[in-house]
């Protein structure tokens, strides 16, 4: 039974009654203001029904408002921003744009105007990018080994502070490690290195140049040895066209894994912090790139279009060149078989080289016919585009920072380029500044903090004799205070046992050093700055050019025992008068 109305009458029944027509007119009225006085009025009732339901209706939208407000909250936060609140210690600022960039699942492209093979098709094809890259893989392969003396370039292993003093174990681990960076790995022997697709140091250096200047994308693949604790085993560079960034998230929700190496787009292996080292050259903060480098072609396209586009005009005017010298104008009345005639006779007299000064003739009845030959004075020039060219190839040596005497283009000219100076080896030395120095810098620091550190932290990687100027001013410098011994060492050679292996090298100390030594004496040596006068006694030199009573001077410094004095007359005049008193000799 359900609730009753109006005391114990039915709630269905009043209703029933109001609403038959079928009922007498006086119970409907009274069935109606019973109905009324239980529940008020009808129409109350269905204005109190639709305004709960509107109620409703607007708890339910705002509720799904509040919903939507929130996933959109959530779907506008970046990676970073979603772990505020859940990590401490860790900074909030955004590093990538996920949905300004191409992400295609656990990954993201490089958002870039061309692609890694575009970009290495610009490079192959573009002679100017080619000579540039090849040049630098040349300079780079001559530091590919260790450095060996003074006036050698290479590299070495070396103390963090320069002012610390190396220990013998120091240099013992120093030698380690150069040589597993030599060998790329610990393994010595090349033909096993070839089977475990190791490269040398030249070949590894060569390889991370070129990527680097092509696409700026140069990782290196890291090999542990079985045993974590053991160290690392080797390292090789990778294709950088082939490496993807993975998002925040990691690749399928490990966060371990930062990068993958696809195929065909297909990933083929998961890289992560420990065993790949991917450092760019041309870092940028632009959330848009999502760490990703910057490549000196990525600068060039539009160069590159132009250089090929003039490359391209000059070669097809030798091979398609439609283009004639000239028109032969005939006037007058000639028939078909005088033209023909004319046209053989041209041909047989004038075409070919052998015909180059024939002269040929035309015969006609006509008095007003003749042939003009009407030059158009269009000529095709095969440098027409040299200055146009010149331009390109120096914004292309600005970008990667190298001169274009270093490339040899100023041999492309007839002159002197207007863009470059006069001092061609100053011009090569500052090219060395601005474009190799700090290509080898990003070498070494790359190596020393991924490689070297994990020998011993305090070890860095540098190369020497990056600048030949600072090179002769070092190995000048050190001269002035080196000693004979001292120098040898340094050139891998053997002491001298004799004094004077103690001397300088530095002219201008060596009558100092002679006079330290006449002064101190050799302990063991014979006195050889004194020789017996003829009263047995002994005449003393001072080291200078002491002069006896007869004005002679004294001999060399040589044992007393081994000297003998010899008086020699002196040559006569003509009239048998001597010229000068008699010579004294000291004979040895």
């Amino acid at each position: 039974m359900g609730p009753h109305l109006g005391g114990s009458m039915p709630a269905d029944k009043p209703i029933k009654t109001a609403l038959n027509p079928g009922a007498p007119a006086d119970e409907r009225y009274d069935a109606q203001i019973d109905f009324m006085k239980a529940e008020g009025t009808l129409q109350q009732a269905m204005e109190q029904s639709v305004l709960a339901n509107e109620i409703a209706e607007m708890f339910r939208d705002a509720q799904t408002d509040a919903q939507f407000s929130n996933e959109m909250l959530k779907a506008s936060r970046t990676l970073d921003d979603a772990s505020v609140g859940k990590k401490e210690n860790r900074t909030v600022s955004a590093y990538i744009d996920r949905f300004g960039i191409f992400a295609s699942g656990d990954y993201y492209e490089k958002p870039a105007p061309v692609g890694y093979t575009t970009l290495r098709t610009m490079v192959d094809q573009t002679p100017i990018l080619s000579a540039i890259v090849m040049n630098r893989i040349r300079q780079v392969s001559s530091f590919a080994r260790p450095r060996e003396s003074l006036d050698a370039a290479g590299y070495v292993i070396r103390h963090r502070d320069p002012a610390y003093k190396m220990t013998k174990a120091d240099e013992k681990q120093a030698q380690e490690v150069v040589r597993f960076i030599n060998n790329c790995g610990d393994e010595p022997r090349p033909r096993m290195r070839k089977r475990l697709k190791r490269d040398n140091f030249q070949g590894f250096l060569a390889k991370l140049t070129r990527d680097t200047l092509t696409m700026d994308a140069s990782p290196i693949e890291v090999e542990y040895k079985r045993a974590a604790g053991l160290g690392m085993s080797g390292f090789y560079s990778v294709d950088g066209a082939t490496i993807r960034l993975c998002q925040e998230q990691g690749y399928q929700g490990d966060d371990e894994i930062f990068a993958l190496q696809l195929v065909d787009m297909r990933p083929v292996a998961a890289y992560t912090y420990e065993n790949l080292i991917y450092e760019v050259r041309n870092p940028r903060t632009d959330i848009k790139v999502g760490g990703y480098g910057l490549g000196e072609p990525e600068l060039l396209v539009r160069v590159v279009t132009g250089f090929l586009n003039a490359m391209t005009i000059n070669a097809k005017g030798f091979d398609e060149n439609a283009i004639p010298n000239g028109v032969l104008h005939l006037t007058g009345e000639y028939d078909t078989k005088q033209i023909e005639a004319f046209r053989r006779l041209w041909n047989a007299m004038v075409k070919g080289i052998n015909n180059r000064w024939a002269l040929p003739i035309m015969v006609s009845s006509d008095p007003d016919a003749r042939i003009a030959f009407e030059k158009f004075g269009v000529e095709f020039n095969e440098m027409m585009f040299a200055k146009w060219m010149t331009f390109l190839t120096a914004l292309s040596c600005a970008i990667y920072g190298t001169s274009p005497d270093e490339i040899n283009f100023e041999s492309f000219a007839s002159q002197k380029s207007s863009l470059s100076g006069g001092d061609t080896q100053e011009k090569l030395l500052a090219s060395k500044d601005n474009g190799l120095t700090p290509l080898m810098s990003w070498v070494e620091t790359t190596l020393s903090d991924n490689l070297v550190s994990e020998f011993n932290p305090d070890f860095v990687f540098r190369f020497e004799g990056v600048n030949q100027k600072d090179l002769e001013q070092d190995r000048k410098d050190k001269k002035d205070v080196l000693i004979v011994n001292e120098l040898r060492q340094s050139l891998q050679l053997g002491p001298i046992n004799e004094a004077w292996g103690n001397a300088p090298v530095n002219p201008a100390l060596i009558s100092v050093w002679q006079q330290s030594q006449a002064q101190a004496g050799q302990p063991g040596e014979e006195d050889f700055g004194q020789i017996e006068g003829d009263d047995g006694g002994e005449q003393k030199r001072d080291g200078a050019e002491e002069k006896q009573n007869d004005g002679d001077m004294l001999p060399p410094r040589v044992p007393k025992d081994k000297v003998k004095k010899v008086d020699v007359p002196a040559p006569g005049g003509g009239g048998g008068e001597p010229l000068q008193k008699s010579i004294t000799i000291w004979r040895v």
